[in-house]
Parts: structure tokens; C-alpha cells; sequence
């Protein structure tokens, strides 16, 4: 955990001596529970969502509630890496050192958040794979081959990282402290690697990815989940979260991380 990409394997996955007892362990992981119609976006998601199609096309998912009964709030994943097949879940998700908002470091070495997450995605027999934003935003390609080449030792066949032969391979960072985390934002670290994201595209050429990406999905189960929850920033609430996106209406805060 002190390095990006992280890579966390279920024990039950993670203890098969073949392939075979993999694809076995596979199965009795658990399925998300429905998908959430307008999924909070972070900043540096474009890029490397086009690349996650590109390498992946039609096992890339966006938007997917994972049932936490800990919390009402229901977990969403920044990605998810979903082979039917093989009943393979990867939980994709991309940590930034601090919150735009609030500037409060996140995502730091030992979050008890991200830990608590963590377990329960692995008890749910998810793998996980965790990347900086930086890495995502400078090297995306590069985080599509460490996503194939996990999988690729997972089920013991090379032949997934055959795209990625001109594909360097992805330089590992160090993952930031607590202390580190508040010293970047006060340098406005995050600034300085986004100012080299691609511009986003044109709103007619969103909507018809959005419509492509929904047409590609494989049959999950559409729900119109009805959760209560609080303001992480300000406390307010109950909020009625009704299967669409919301802010909270006191604070504005729009980047329900869950």
C-alpha cells in the first residue's frame, strides 16, 4: 500500500495454485447492486476512460452502486473492469491528494477510509487496483497495461498484454502522507499536472459516448436506489438521493466520493 498502482487481491483469489481454482474462487464474487444514472466525475477521469474502451472495449463500466449496509451512503467505483465470463470484478479507482473544495488531503498512507473500502470490496471478492491521479492524467495507457498485466498473472495468460508491446510500462509513485497531502495542496500540486489534460470534448460528442457506453453495458440490473445521507462537508441533511446525482443544497458540495 505505500506505492502506486496498488494492486489488492481477494485471499480466497489470491491462495488458488492454478487457474483453474482461480476461476473457481472467481465465482462466488458478488455483483454490484444496480447502476447509478449520473455518476460523480472527478477531473481526470476523460483520458483514461477513452483508453479503458480502447484496450477494454465493452468491460468498462461507470456508475455502479456496490451495497455497503456499514453506511446508507452505497459505494461507487471510479471504474469497474467487469468480465462476465469469468464473473472478474476490478475495482479501478484514482486517488487525489486533496480535495478540490476543501483542500483537506485524502487518499493519504493508512486512510482509515480507504481501508474500510478496500476490505469490504475484497470480502465482496472484487479485486482492487488503485492508481495516483497523476499517473492517470500523464501516463493513462500506461495504467491500462498495469490493470492487463494484473490480470494477465491473475489467470496465468500473457496474451492480454499483447496491445501494450509499444505501451510503457508504468512508473510506480509513492503514495503521500497525511502531512504530505496538506503540503501539496497548499502548493497547489494537483494544478500542476492538470493544466496538461486533454480539453474535454464537445457536449454533443459526450452525450454520444454516453449513449455508446450505456448501449455496451452488459444487462446489470437498472435500480432507482432511494438512500438517505449527510453532507460529508458540512453535515447537513438527511438528502434524498434518488438513483440521480445531487449536491448538497447548503454547502454545494458536488463530489459525493462514496
Amino acid at each position: 500500500m505505500e506505492r502506486f498502482p496498488t494492486v489488492l487481491i481477494p485471499p480466497a483469489i489470491a491462495a488458488a495454485e492454478s487457474p483453474l481454482q482461480v476461476q473457481a474462487a472467481l465465482q462466488q464474487t458478488l455483483p454490484p447492486m444496480g447502476v447509478h444514472m449520473k455518476a460523480p466525475k472527478g477531473h481526470s477521469e476523460s483520458q483514461f476512460e477513452h483508453d479503458l474502451w480502447r484496450y477494454f472495449p465493452g468491460k468498462i463500466q461507470t456508475g455502479l452502486l456496490v451495497s455497503n449496509p456499514a453506511c446508507k451512503q452505497p459505494y461507487v467505483p471510479d471504474f469497474a473492469y467487469i468480465d462476465a465470463a469469468l464473473n472478474l470484478h476490478i475495482d479501478l479507482e484514482i486517488d487525489e491528494p486533496y480535495a478540490y473544495g476543501t483542500q483537506k488531503p485524502i487518499h493519504y498512507l493508512g486512510s482509515a477510509k480507504d481501508q474500510q473500502r478496500n476490505q469490504y470490496f475484497l470480502d465482496q471478492g472484487w479485486l482492487i487496483i488503485r492508481f495516483s491521479e497523476e499517473q492517470v492524467v500523464r501516463s493513462p495507457a500506461s495504467c491500462c497495461k498495469a490493470v492487463a498485466s494484473a490480470i494477465a498473472t491473475l489467470l496465468g495468460d500473457s496474451a492480454m498484454l499483447h496491445p501494450f508491446r509499444q505501451v510503457a510500462t508504468l512508473k510506480p509513485q509513492k503514495r503521500w502522507t497525511q502531512a504530505e497531502g496538506q503540503g501539496m495542496a497548499e502548493q497547489a500540486y494537483r494544478e500542476k499536472y492538470l493544466v496538461a489534460q486533454t480539453p474535454p470534448q464537445p457536449a454533443k460528442n459526450s452525450q454520444l459516448r454516453q449513449r455508446q457506453n450505456q448501449a455496451s453495458r452488459p444487462s446489470t440490473r437498472l435500480i432507482s436506489a432511494n438512500f438517505t445521507f449527510y453532507c460529508p462537508e458540512c453535515g447537513d441533511g438527511p438528502i434524498r438521493w434518488q438513483g440521480h446525482y445531487v449536491s448538497c443544497p447548503t454547502c454545494h458540495y458536488d463530489e459525493f466520493v462514496f
